[in-house]
């Protein structure tokens, strides 16, 4: 009796699950490789950017001019306190422990607050102060009409506070709800991930950021 025939259909069927195993490997890199470095959607999960934006509004977040280029005083970014360097291959790595994190989150209720979306307010050689709810940079008063609220000065950060190079300091909008600057002091550029430059919803606000 020849066994070629029976054999057949089974390397068949594992040579076709082997392409297709290969295809969604090939398929999922590629994936990961644009939203870690290129482009991706994300949705604000916390209030400390009000009124700019409010929770669960879907943002596009630019990451590749940010390879390139350090953040800029009044960007909208979204940074991670848990990185410490980038790269392209970096950038894929870290984005694949931010997706394990947020899917074992569903499961386990642990929120970690690593990813955070904020405003650059100084950048390399500004000279940061907050004064009765109000903030200076380089002793000018800042006329801020995006803002909620006053900018309280919080007992963990000593001003005026000079921006170190390779470093930047954020605010969030909201200013008397927010974790941010004034509670872990300066961040690294490298800790910056992308600049939000769209808004898809709500569509009331649809449109790119000025």
């Amino acid at each position: 009796m020849n066994l070629t025939f029976s054999r057949k259909p089974r390397e068949s069927f594992l040579r076709n699950l082997i392409e297709w195993i290969i295809t969604f490997l090939v398929a999922l890199l590629i994936a990961l490789f644009i939203i870690s470095n290129i482009i991706t959607l994300t949705q604000v999960k916390e209030r400390s950017m009000e009124p700019t934006f409010v929770e669960n509004d879907r943002v596009i977040v630019y990451k590749l001019g940010l390879i390139f280029n350090e953040p800029k005083k009044g960007d909208i970014v979204i940074l991670n306190r848990a990185i410490d360097e980038k790269g392209i291959i970096k950038n894929m790595i870290n984005e694949g422990k931010d997706i394990y994190s947020n899917i074992t989150s569903r499961f386990t209720g642990e929120i970690k607050k690593n990813n955070l979306i904020k405003r650059v307010i100084g950048v390399e050689g500004d000279i940061i102060n907050i004064e009765d709810g109000n903030l200076y940079i380089n002793n000018k008063l800042q006329e801020e009409e995006y803002i909620k609220g006053s900018t309280p000065a919080k007992s963990s950060i000593d001003y005026p506070l000079e921006v170190a190079e390779g470093k930047v300091f954020v605010l969030g909008d909201n200013r008397e709800h927010s974790l941010d600057g004034r509670d872990f002091g300066l961040i690294d550029t490298e800790q910056v991930k992308g600049k939000v430059i769209f808004r898809v919803l709500p569509l009331s606000g649809f449109g790119r950021l000025k």
